[in-house]
């Protein structure tokens, strides 16, 4: 036989009658098992009393399988619903295909790329002969300003089933739908006009963006010079407009001092950054007081006069002070530098250190230096100016000054 049909296989002798043919009868069995159709073969033996036809020596009957085949295997593939907002329902069909001939129960794997409330987990979907099943996925919907995210649901190997190489996972977009939290503001600080001594200091402190409730930034202030300012640290509240003017105290005395100045820094605090360019603003503040009458001297009066300087922002201007004619006795001067007031390209404090002080020239000397130093800030401003004062000579039959003023020119370098 070809096949499995229950056929006693093996020799069998059959008797032929004188009438010249008789008839062979082989008998099959009937099975349940789906199988390949087959044959039966009959072989005429070689034997005593016969020859064997060389043509027909054998002959096959076909056999037909009468089994119906099993239902195929189903492969079973998975799709995603369209995207949701968080606090929504991912939905995924899972198919299988062909339908199956009953319930059939599916595992599937659960994730999420995010923090949406779902669980991962391993979870089993049962497919009706229909042949689709819903799974859903819930998502929760929080108060957190986060990332978008998905659900990714992924079919696993299991029995009575085949996973379909190309569609064994789905994603569903998740969009977070919180507002991302106000950006910090940055806190930075001008300067109002420079002040004569008894005036008031004023500043400008401003956040940007402007807060969205009342902002409290400390500031320090500090003084250049005795004005009678009250230094040290204060508390500056900033309102949903953004800006508040800061106004700094000084006092008006009767004692001749050189020029100084108001300095307020913000400081590092809580619900703000710190301006890295304008961190701090300096108000200068000028001294109103004549100087004391230089004393008489019985020598030939000699003259103090300053020569103009400039250098490159970064560097230092150094000014030449001259007596003429030199002096057999002491000779004394005051200075100090300040920005140009009035002037279109003026320096502000901020581009040279605030420089002051007195020279004294001993008996014989004529010469002497004062040096400025200048800030490298960084900013494209083109070249601007300063003023070093002459002010207060004295000794050496009262001195005279003149000119009094020399020009500091900042050369700029960005």
């Amino acid at each position: 036989q070809s096949g499995d049909y229950g056929v006693s296989t093996g020799p069998q002798t059959v008797t032929i009658p004188t009438t010249g043919s008789a008839t062979l009868t082989v008998a099959t069995s009937d099975d349940s098992v789906d199988e390949a159709d087959g044959s039966v073969t009959a072989t005429v033996n070689t034997g005593s009393g016969y020859t064997v036809s060389s043509s027909a020596g054998s002959a096959n009957v076909a056999v037909a399988d009468d089994d119906t085949a099993p239902p195929a295997t189903p492969e079973v593939s998975i799709s995603g619903g369209s995207g949701i907002t968080e606090g929504g329902d991912a939905t995924f069909t899972i198919t299988a295909n062909p339908a199956p001939a009953a319930a059939l129960s599916v595992s599937v794997n659960v994730a999420q790329s995010g923090d949406f409330g779902v669980t991962p987990s391993s979870q089993t979907v049962t497919i009706p002969i229909t042949g689709s099943a819903t799974l859903t996925v819930a998502t929760s919907d929080d108060s957190v300003d986060e990332a978008d995210g998905s659900v990714t649901a992924t079919v696993n190997i299991g029995t009575g089933y085949t996973v379909s190489a190309t569609a064994d996972s789905a994603t569903v977009a998740v969009s977070d739908d919180d507002d991302p939290p106000p950006p910090t503001p940055e806190v930075s600080i001008s300067a109002g006009s420079g002040v004569t001594e008894g005036g008031n200091a004023t500043f400008t402190v401003t956040a940007n963006p402007a807060p969205t409730s009342p902002l409290s930034v400390t500031v320090s202030v500090a003084q250049s010079g005795e004005y009678g300012v009250a230094t040290g640290a204060q508390t500056v509240t900033i309102p949903t407009s953004g800006s508040v003017t800061l106004t700094i105290a000084t006092s008006d005395d009767s004692v001749d001092e050189s020029s100084g100045s108001v300095t307020v820094a913000v400081n590092s605090g809580t619900g703000y950054e710190v301006s890295s360019a304008a961190g701090s603003a300096i108000v200068a503040v000028s001294d109103d007081d004549d100087p004391p009458p230089s004393p008489p001297v019985a020598n030939t009066t000699p003259t103090l006069s300053i020569g103009d300087g400039s250098a490159t922002e970064g560097g230092a201007i150094t000014f030449t002070v001259t007596l003429s004619p030199s002096s057999s006795q002491y000779v004394w001067v005051h200075y100090y530098a300040r920005p140009s007031y009035g002037a279109a390209a003026s320096a502000t404090y901020a581009d040279f250190e605030q420089t002051y002080g007195q020279l004294r020239f001993n008996p014989g000397e004529t010469s002497k230096t004062i040096t400025v130093a200048l800030t490298d800030d960084g900013v494209v401003e083109g070249d601007e100016t300063f003023v070093v004062f002459l002010y207060n000579a004295y000794g050496a039959g009262q001195p005279k000054i003149g000119p009094k003023e020399a020009v500091g020119t900042i050369i700029d370098n960005d």
